[in-house]
């Protein structure tokens, strides 16, 4: 499949969980969960030419094709935060995208795996951390970005509804 298709899909997606909360008021339907990290791996995939995993692989989800096979962690949201798991055994690289309905993918963090960040944050019940993409967004302030997407998430996003290219 082309990686065009992947705006008409995401909003036919969106399209159907309108549809469910017009049939449905006193319910929400949110695209969360395994699906929407599926969704970050393959754009992460195109956007910065990784190798994707297996499913369930436990650390990290893919692998930089450059000759130093960095492990990468793939995040996709549409809130404001992301849980992270604080192995002791980290991956590499941390990319975290943000998608809107309507414009499509942002690059939220794309840089090392933010284990200063990390160890400041309390663990919940799940014994996950979670991170706001504000505290991302100035992490990746005082760093330079990782992986270059040499343009792939724009010539994307061009293809959303709400595109202003």
């Amino acid at each position: 499949m082309s990686e065009s298709r992947i705006p008409a899909i995401i909003t036919s997606l969106y399209a159907l969980v309108d549809e469910l909360e017009t049939l449905f008021p006193e319910r929400r339907f949110t695209l969360d969960g395994h699906l929407v990290g599926s969704i970050g791996e393959i754009a992460a995939k195109y956007f910065y030419n990784l190798k994707l995993l297996p499913i369930g692989n436990q650390n990290f989800d893919a692998l930089t094709l450059d000759e130093n096979r960095k492990s990468v962690q793939i995040k996709l949201t549409a809130g404001d935060a992301v849980s992270l798991a604080d192995y002791q055994d980290h991956p590499d690289l941390l990319i975290v995208l943000k998608i809107d309905r309507k414009s499509g993918f942002s690059e939220i963090y794309n840089g090392q795996y933010p284990v200063t960040l990390l160890a400041k944050k309390k663990p919940t019940k799940r014994q996950v951390k979670n991170l706001s993409l504000r505290q991302l967004c100035d992490e990746q302030s005082n760093s330079s970005r990782s992986l270059d997407d040499e343009g792939r998430i724009s010539l994307l996003n061009s293809h959303f509804p709400g595109s202003k290219l």
